[in-house]
């Protein structure tokens, strides 16, 4: 690669002076977490900091070790790097690090206490560590990183680096996004309305359960009175014309105020409990009430989450499949438990064709996790009757009044 090259592409890479970014696209994983679907692939974002002393901030998932290591070294020798700072354990952050120990054996691990266990457990790699206490800073020469912790962002080992004299935060997960960046790093430079749709559906599924911790996080942040030039995370763009727009979505999706609109998830085996969807929706429609409608069957569950997490009321409806609620429907409830959902008022509705237990062992299980379950409960055997027709409507009355 000639010089001229070379220096082209730094400069693109550039987040400040001394400052590169390093990391690399996954455009072959379908599936993050074998969870949720990335149909624009994701980023795994690592940084380089030259300076008398040199470091990387986060590592990058396994299999693009290489592509990392490359990248670094279009810029320097990567057995020169002094520290390696691991904001976060999770393996698409560090289970290229066995690689990186290889051919950097005098870098010293920079992480948290609660850290330095996982790491063991992990990858047990024979580099020297450092844990570092809240607040601690480290001296690379004329540049000092500050390191604050952030505990459940979205681990328990998480932090947060900050380069002072750069003001640029490196913030792990989060602030981050689905979608990979295609040479274009920075956010004046991408399309922000799909970066907004993808970083909501990201905080959706990887976040939902920490969102007391965002909002920790960001206040402590903000009390730290600290200049924020740049919004570095380990998943999409870097956050450079505008900062704190970044923050300020963050803050909008993880507040505790729900938002007012109504969101139907239904399963459906042969259509009974679709029509019973449409009908609960038009009445809820004409009494205006903004509706998301979502089958379970068919809808990725990361974009039922993001349309369900924040609802004023989120309804369900499932068919009886085996004396038991419809399979797909099931999972979904169990995942409002596991995530913590904010949203705490419920209805329910649903279809049965000789056992009728779908709707109950739902309502037991909503009971049990203190949501609220709006009256009337429409259970229905097959094709409502008139009386069934008109416990929708009531319902959809119920829904409106709560809503609004």
């Amino acid at each position: 690669m000639s010089g001229e090259t070379n220096e082209a592409m730094k400069m693109n890479r550039e987040i400040a002076k001394g400052v590169y970014y390093v990391g690399v696209d996954d455009h072959h994983t379908e599936i993050f977490e074998n969870l949720w679907e990335i149909p624009y692939g994701v980023s795994y974002n690592s940084y380089l900091i030259v300076d008398e002393k040199i470091a990387v901030i986060e590592g990058v998932k396994g299999p693009w070790s290489q592509e990392w290591l490359d990248n670094i070294r279009e810029i320097v020798d990567p057995s020169k790097i002094d520290y390696i700072i691991l904001n976060h354990m999770e393996p698409d952050h560090t289970s290229a690090l066995p690689d990186f120990a290889a051919i950097a054996p005098n870098a010293t691990m920079v992480y948290t206490p609660k850290a330095a266990a996982m790491q063991k457990s992990f990858y047990d790699v024979a580099l020297k560590e450092r844990t570092v206490s809240d607040l601690e800073e480290i001296s690379l020469g004329k540049k000092t990183l500050k390191f604050v912790h952030a505990p459940f962002l979205h681990w328990p080992e998480t932090m947060i680096t900050y380069l002072v004299e750069d003001e640029i935060l490196f913030t792990c997960d989060a602030f981050g996004s689905f979608g990979a960046l295609n040479g274009k790093h920075f956010d004046d430079e991408i399309d922000m309305d799909l970066i907004e749709k993808e970083s909501r559906r990201y905080v959706s599924a990887i976040i939902t359960s920490y969102f007391k911790f965002v909002q920790r996080g960001i206040a402590k942040v903000k009390d730290l009175g600290i200049g924020i030039k740049v919004i570095a995370p380990s998943h999409g763009p870097i956050y450079r014309k505008d900062p704190l727009w970044i923050v300020n979505k963050y803050d909008e999706w993880t507040r505790p105020e729900l938002e007012k609109y109504v969101t139907i998830v239904y399963g459906t085996m042969y259509g009974f409990t679709q029509r019973l969807a449409v009908k609960l929706k038009k009445e809820l429609l004409n009494l205006g009430v903004d509706v998301k409608f979502h089958n379970i069957s068919y809808s990725e569950l990361s974009n039922v989450l993001t349309d369900s997490v924040r609802a004023g009321v989120l309804v369900i409806g499932t068919p009886t499949y085996d004396a038991f609620p419809f399979p797909r429907i099931w999972n979904f409830v169990n995942e409002i438990k596991g995530k913590r959902f904010p949203v705490k008022t419920m209805a329910l509705f649903g279809t049965y064709g000789w056992g009728g237990g779908g709707v109950k062992k739902i309502q037991k299980m909503l009971e049990e996790m203190k949501c609220e379950v709006l009256e009337p409960v429409v259970r229905v055997h097959a094709r409502p009757t008139s009386e069934e027709e008109e416990q929708v409507k009531a319902l959809a009355r119920a829904i409106a009044e709560r809503v609004k």
